[in-house]
């Protein structure tokens, strides 16, 4: 394709010049100045110009009262002229692909280095994470060691910072590490007003727990179901069985009754009274008819006197009507009496 350029020209003609022929002519007037220039325009109109030499001109400019005004004339027929441009080819596309530019598109990612001649073409497609500057990256997060275009990567560390969320009522430690807007942490820990481990006898937590290295967290204990009773009264049915909170010791079960006796049958001319809840017998007092018994008489064998084994006395002894292997010996004085 040619382009057409079509220029008008006009000719100067001077005052007093009858016509003008295929030569122009421009005179200039002035104070002791004559020059002449003349230039050939050809009819042909594939010339698009013709350089136009100015050497061996001395002009200067004339005083405005030397010369006289000029009118327009145009010398072309239909006054147009038409030249031709050449056209010249577009090698930015080949020039790319010369030196490596040969991507126009990227499937994944963001195009970079992109070519000088045409920069619809470019080298590589680099992963979007690729666009800090070396220096920009800043503590705690790290730059990568390999680049993309001259950019680098700024991400935070997975081994040092491997935790987005955590599970409540955990809370992530500390400031951590900014990477796309995503908080990363080093681990989670528990709040600080879960500090109760509540594992003391018959102890329990109260609500969630909270479980950190290992060990349960709570923000408050409480007894166990049914420890509730202080049995102040009679005392607790199984002492070693109780739940302490606060320095007060909470039992299931509370005596109903003292549980004071211990006889498991009334003794022959003793009153006794049965106690239910340890059903034992309590001796209160001597039956009717022992009343010079009712004092209960020595019974150890030893105070009474009955200090030798049947095997020791040689003349015959007397047993003990408590202890029948205590006895007592019998002496010839003994024996005379």
């Amino acid at each position: 394709m040619r382009k057409q350029l079509a220029i008008g020209l006009s000719l100067l003609a001077l005052t007093g010049m009858g016509g003008v022929s295929e030569s122009s002519f421009v005179l200039v007037k002035g104070q002791g100045v004559s020059q002449q220039y003349t230039h050939l325009i050809e009819a042909s109109r594939n010339q698009t110009f013709e350089p136009m030499s100015g050497a061996g001109f001395g002009l200067s400019l004339p005083n405005r009262s030397n010369f006289q005004t000029a009118s327009v004339q145009f010398i072309a027929g239909g006054r147009d002229l038409t030249f031709e441009i050449p056209e010249f080819p577009d090698n930015s596309v080949a020039n790319c692909k010369q030196f490596g530019y040969t991507l126009t598109s990227c499937s994944t990612g963001n195009p970079s280095v992109f070519c000088p001649y045409n920069s619809a073409y470019f080298k590589e497609c680099c992963d979007v994470r690729y666009k800090y500057d070396r220096a920009s990256c800043i503590y705690p997060n790290t730059v990568s060691g390999d680049s993309c275009g001259g950019k680098f990567m700024c991400y935070c560390d997975r081994s040092l910072y491997p935790i987005t969320t955590c599970t409540a009522p955990m809370i992530p430690d500390g400031y951590g590490c900014v990477e796309e807007g995503v908080k990363y942490y080093d681990r989670c820990i528990c709040p600080s007003q879960y500090n109760q481990t509540c594992t003391e006898q018959n102890q329990e937590g109260v609500g969630q727990g909270c479980t950190q290295n290992g060990v349960t967290y709570y923000t408050s204990c409480q007894c166990k179901s049914g420890y509730n009773m202080t049995c102040s009264d009679l005392g607790p049915v199984t002492p070693s069985d109780y739940c302490l909170k606060d320095g007060i010791r909470y039992y299931r079960d509370c005596k109903t009754c003292e549980n004071k006796c211990t006889l498991d049958k009334c003794p022959a001319g003793v009153f006794c009274e049965y106690e239910d809840c340890s059903q034992k017998y309590c001796d209160i007092g001597c039956a009717t008819g022992y009343i010079e018994w009712c004092s209960k008489p020595e019974t150890n064998c030893t105070s009474l006197g009955y200090t030798a084994s049947a095997s020791q006395c040689s003349n015959g002894y007397i047993a003990c009507p408590y202890d029948a292997s205590k006895v007592y010996c019998w002496t010839t004085s003994s024996s005379s009496n």
